[in-house]
């Protein structure tokens, strides 16, 4: 871990124990997040680990009067910014251009009213992949509109632009979230979304799935993807779920997964998810851990 690293995790943890409070409302949430896979395809094997904080500060307490408490913000409305941080560490990938760590850091910030509905976000992340010098930064934003009272419509456009390689990928996506509340509520969230990469080089050769070759020549691609998850939460402390994404296009890319979570206490989560990924015959496989405080 580095010094930048150190600092963010101090800066975090300190601010996140200085609002401590047993209430259920809250303010502001803490999280941490671990995760760790294992890589297979193309003539390599390896592994990846990872750790992350971040940090959601709401301009306005959160009501937890209704559940479930997974979704809180969501129902109450509540709008907020977020800081966070993560670094990955990718080993035994040899040949490939990724074996190293990846750190990236992003701040977000999301507006919903309570009394029109409309809601506005924007979220920026700089990711800085040492293990072959290349900067990547992404810009989302996205406008949306309650249509009923848990029920949110929204459209996003983001751009992701690779600084060394002049390369630039937009997505434009439309998504739909709606949650059932109650004794026995449920969550269900979907998009589609069109892609399209212009560059000198293929994108994906920043990818753990790609090997250097000098055959990456200038491309124009377009993809479309669909994204489905769907959790159910049997008591207002406690979900599961599960969902896939699916990129269609000329390369394969997918992902499905299933998760858990559970408040041991009114302020404190415990969540799990297992993901299994394909992109380009090389499967991934992992855990991820996450634990959130929220804080008065």
């Amino acid at each position: 871990m580095n010094n930048k690293f150190n600092q963010v995790v101090a800066l975090t943890v300190f601010t996140a124990f200085s609002h401590m409070s047993s209430a259920e409302d809250y303010t502001s949430e803490f999280s941490a997040r671990y995760s760790t896979g294992d890589i297979d395809g193309k003539g390599n094997t390896g592994n990846v680990d990872g750790f992350g904080i971040s940090q959601q500060v709401f301009f306005s307490e959160v009501d937890t009067t209704v559940g479930p408490l997974a979704k809180a913000a969501f129902i109450s409305r509540a709008s907020s910014y977020t800081l966070g941080y993560s670094v990955d560490n990718y080993d035994g990938l040899q040949n490939t251009v990724i074996n190293g760590e990846v750190d990236k850091t992003n701040a977000a910030i999301d507006w919903r009213g309570n009394d029109m509905g409309f809601t506005l976000g924007l979220d920026y992340s700089f990711t800085d992949k040492t293990s072959f010098g290349a900067l990547e930064d992404v810009l989302e934003a996205s406008v949306g509109f309650y249509v009923a009272e848990t029920t949110e419509i929204s459209v996003q456009y983001s751009r992701k632009k690779y600084k060394q390689f002049e390369s630039d990928e937009k997505t434009v996506a439309l998504s739909i979230s709606h949650v059932g509340t109650g004794d026995f509520g449920f969550a269900i969230d979907g998009s589609i979304s069109m892609a399209e990469s212009i560059s000198p080089r293929d994108p994906d050769v920043f990818s753990v799935y790609q090997i250097l070759s000098t055959d990456d020549i200038s491309k124009d691609d377009e993809q479309f993807g669909i994204a489905v998850s769907a959790a159910v939460y049997p008591t207002r402390d406690f979900g599961m779920g599960a969902g896939f994404d699916v990129s269609l296009a000329e390369e394969d890319s997918d992902r499905v997964f299933a998760f858990t979570e559970w408040f041991f206490k009114p302020n404190m989560k415990v969540a799990a998810t297992y993901y299994i990924s394909d992109k380009n015959d090389v499967d991934t496989n992992g855990f991820i851990i996450d634990l959130s405080y929220r804080l008065k």
